[in-house]
């Protein structure tokens, strides 16, 4: 659980990013901002929630001994970026109309 703050919360990311990039066209053609915003929106969610796993696994590797608290620290700084990252990519295509 402290490794989806590593991998999951940068993978969401790119993902989102990829599916913005495929549905750009489509918003376009339609002059919809809803087929970029919604799927934005919900991996940012996503997102949300892989914070809220790493942020459990932080709190439960505090208590091993092992050298997993330093990289469940580093997940959930990773991942409370990549939220941040998430909000930032949302602000764009709520702001702009489609083709801009």
């Amino acid at each position: 659980m402290a490794f989806a703050g590593l991998i999951g919360a940068p993978f969401l990311w790119l993902t989102a990013l990829q599916t913005g990039y495929v549905l750009a066209y489509q918003a376009c053609d339609s002059q919809s901002r809803s087929w970029v915003t919604v799927p934005t929106g919900v991996f940012l969610a996503a997102t949300a929630i892989t914070l809220l796993i790493a942020f459990a696994g932080r709190r439960r590797a505090k208590q091993s001994l092992e050298p997993q608290p330093f990289l469940a620290v580093i997940g959930v700084g990773l991942a409370a970026m990549m939220v941040l990252v998430m909000v930032a990519s949302l602000i764009a295509p709520l702001m702009l109309r489609p083709c801009d």
